[in-house]
């Protein structure tokens, strides 16, 4: 049960501050830089299958160990750096190899996915703590 309620609230701080950063700050520069791009209408299916499985990786690799610690200034600390290597590895790859790509997108990107699995994580765990 406990790990349930990590994955739900884990995922719903994820995603509610997520839609906010995306429509504010990530899509407007994704717009100005490779607005062509861009698919419309936005495709959900693929984002629910990034999401699922993206909450289940950072449970796997740093709520549920920094809970099982009861140390979740762990799951903050490792979550960033989870986020800075899984965005990141997307942004580099992309400025790579795609033509249009800008610095702008892998450091902005890059950031707000370390600092928003970072908070996800650990606030997941304060919950799960809370409730449990």
């Amino acid at each position: 049960m406990q790990t349930i309620i990590l994955y739900i609230s884990t995922a719903i701080i994820f995603l509610g501050i997520d839609a906010v950063g995306i429509s504010t700050i990530i899509r407007p520069i994704f717009e100005r830089h490779i607005g062509d791009l861009l698919a419309e209408p936005f495709r959900m299916a693929p984002a629910g299958l990034f999401y699922a499985a993206y909450v289940m990786g950072v449970l796997y690799f740093v709520s549920l160990p920094a809970l099982a610690k009861d140390a979740p200034t762990s799951a903050l600390i490792n979550g960033v750096l989870l986020g800075l290597m899984c965005y990141g590895t997307y942004e580099f790859t992309n400025l790579a190899t795609l033509r249009d790509w800008s610095y702008q997108q892998v450091v902005v990107d890059t950031i707000w996915g370390g600092a928003l699995t970072g908070f996800s994580a650990w606030a997941g765990v304060m919950v799960t703590r809370w409730l449990t």
